[in-house]
């Protein structure tokens, strides 16, 4: 089932960047149906995501009036923030580890592969390219700063975390980081930077210029975190900054997928994960 959940969520995000809709939408029909069939969602789900592939498909082919349109995104917004926070009926992760302390003096935590929020970024690919420009670039960064521009970010956000006392040096390798590795990225940081960056921060700066877009965008993908508490709002506030900035210099949301990605991986690997036990 493992293989089977990694597979669901790959199939997603190819059928995402697919140009013809009929593999886009008739793709993710299938893989849902599959789903279903071999035991990887519950029905309920399943019901409640083909509604929700028919309203993006809808709302990608036919713009409609704005009271429409306006209703239909209100709708989306609900259902997608439904299926972020993992709070759909029916929704089951599938349990890889659970409340297990992966590194010592290091909280327990547990790893899910979850079928939800991938759906998410299934559906902001019909609008927002993942590899070609979605905002024109701001500073003209080649593509050959990005990696310098990641690993100075990277120490420097991880750096705050330490000074906070969130997290200390402990490089070692647990058993379920290529599971993390892979759910990860499918599930997390791609979902994450189309939603944030390529939605909300793309959005804000059309209508607040770059600097408050990105500012603004950082600060609520701060707040979402809210749940490890205050100071760790403040590191994911950083996190935020460095890929908007990533985003906004480079004009492509692939290059932020990676650093987010990297970053979390050097979390996972160099450091307490997720946080020291006393934090």
């Amino acid at each position: 089932m493992l293989a089977l959940s990694m597979l669901y969520s790959l199939s997603l995000i190819v059928l995402g960047l697919c140009a013809d809709a009929r593999w886009r939408i008739g793709g993710a029909v299938a893989v849902l149906m599959v789903a279903g069939l071999v035991g990887l969602a519950t029905w309920p789900f399943v019901a409640m995501a083909l509604g929700y592939v028919a309203l993006s498909a809808w709302m990608q082919a036919r713009p409609g009036p704005p009271w429409l349109a306006w209703a239909r995104i209100a709708v989306w917004v609900v259902a997608s923030a439904g299926l972020v926070l993992h709070a759909w009926p029916g929704h089951e992760g599938l349990v890889v580890v659970e409340q297990q302390v992966l590194k010592a003096d290091s909280l327990s935590v547990s790893l899910y592969l979850n079928h939800d929020k991938v759906l998410v970024a299934w559906s902001l690919l019909g609008w927002l390219p993942l590899f070609g420009r979605s905002v024109s670039p701001v500073g003209g960064m080649s593509s050959l700063a990005v990696p310098w521009l990641a690993v100075a970010g990277i120490v420097a956000f991880m750096g705050l975390a330490v000074a906070l006392g969130l997290v200390a040096w402990q490089p070692g390798l647990p058993e379920v980081a290529w599971v993390f590795a892979v759910a990860n990225l499918l599930n997390t940081c791609i979902a994450e930077e189309l939603l944030f960056r390529g939605m909300l921060q793309r959005w804000l700066m059309g209508r607040a210029g770059a600097l408050a877009g990105l500012a603004l965008s950082s600060g609520l993908f701060g707040v979402a975190h809210l749940t490890g508490g205050g100071a760790f709002v403040l590191v994911a506030t950083a996190a935020g900054l460095l890929y908007g900035l990533v985003y906004l210099w480079t004009g492509r949301l692939v290059w932020a997928v990676l650093v987010h990605w990297g970053l979390n991986l050097s979390h996972l690997l160099l450091f307490s994960y997720p946080m020291l036990a006393g934090a």
